[in-house]
């Protein structure tokens, strides 16, 4: 899609900055204002999020209250082909990428005839990082 604009780059390098954490696009815009940078209004925003998505610059998770998070993908993520875990709480986003997944993944499938699409799972924990903090 064709935001190559100021407004592009300004998400963009948003997402890019943070790859490690899911934002919602209010989120974004927050963030973006508090950062002092100018963000020509919220639909131009959500367009933006939008085409980045379509363009698979951004997956998209859905939450609880029926919202969604986006999530920077980079040129060379294979996120459609792992799980994610989720800090809970500092809100990191590790990439699963292990034999172990993918053997969970085909057992499901053969024995309970269940295909998981991995790009969109996420397992809620709580990192190594925050377990050391006291954080459970």
């Amino acid at each position: 899609m064709g935001y190559n604009t100021q407004a592009k780059k300004v998400v963009a390098d948003f997402f890019a900055s943070n790859p490690d954490k899911q934002f919602s696009a209010e989120q974004v815009i927050e963030n973006i204002r508090a950062r002092g940078e100018k963000v020509p209004g919220n639909s131009t925003v959500y367009r933006i999020i939008s085409a980045m998505t379509e363009d698979g610059e951004l997956a998209r998770f859905r939450t609880d209250d029926a919202g969604y998070l986006f999530q920077y993908m980079g040129p060379s993520c294979d996120c459609e082909n792992h799980f994610h875990m989720k800090c809970v709480h500092c809100g990191r986003i590790y990439h699963l990428e292990c034999e172990k997944s993918e053997e969970l993944v085909e057992h499901i499938l053969s024995d309970h005839g269940f295909r998981i699409n991995s790009g969109m799972s996420v397992l809620y924990g709580t990192c190594g990082a925050c377990a050391e903090a006291g954080r459970r």
